[in-house]
């Protein structure tokens, strides 16, 4: 607990910078029209965070909103001269398919240009254990961790009411400082079967 602790505090000193911030808003504008407001504003608010935590029950938009900022953090990577390099990632393989069709599913929107979706092609999406590394000598660590870093620009968790503490803490262990974490999930739901309720935790902090 303490270390997830001081790791979190340790990514929140830390600000992203966007490129062009007045592009950004317009194309959360443009992604985000009348009623998505508070998915425009969480992903304008996630594009300058380090780490962000989205929250809600089934059907509030937690996907519409990652999708966007996705493609606006894209948007804004490929004005630098870069590509963006995202992971996508869940407790389980089956959450991890279903974050991986959500994510493809909200790009058919009209909202979405032919450019958001080049943006965005060919994302896929793992469990956190092959995110993070198998290693057969463990079962608690894994080939990335503070010496090896992963190499990702973005990494968006869903389902994080099933992390448990041990794996949040490797996780933030993993994860570059300078690379922005996007935590999605409800708080309401079963907590992980291993320690910790990590997300009902950050939600009430």
């Amino acid at each position: 607990e303490g270390q997830v602790r001081d790791d979190l505090l340790a990514r929140s000193e830390h600000r992203p910078v966007v490129h062009d911030p007045a592009a950004l808003t317009a194309g959360a504008q443009r992604l985000f029209p009348a009623g998505f407001e508070e998915q425009r504003a969480a992903a304008i608010a996630a594009s300058s965070r380090a780490t962000s935590v989205l929250t809600g029950g089934p059907g509030t938009g937690k996907t519409t909103a990652v999708a966007g900022l996705l493609a606006l953090l894209a948007a804004d990577a490929e004005g630098r001269g870069t590509s963006l390099r995202i992971a996508l990632t869940a407790p389980t393989g089956k959450a991890a398919a279903r974050l991986q069709q959500s994510v493809e599913s909200a790009q058919t929107a009209d909202r979405f240009t032919d450019d958001d979706r080049r943006r965005l092609a060919g994302l896929g999406a793992s469990t956190l254990h092959r995110l993070l590394g198998w290693r057969p000598d463990s079962r608690t660590r894994f080939r990335h961790h503070r010496a090896n870093r992963l190499p990702y620009d973005v990494v968006v968790v869903d389902e994080t009411s099933m992390v448990s503490l041990t794996m949040m803490a490797r996780l933030l262990e993993a994860v570059r400082p300078d690379a922005r974490l996007v935590l999605v999930g409800d708080p309401d739901q079963l907590a992980s079967v291993e320690a910790g309720a990590v997300l009902a935790d950050l939600v009430d902090g």
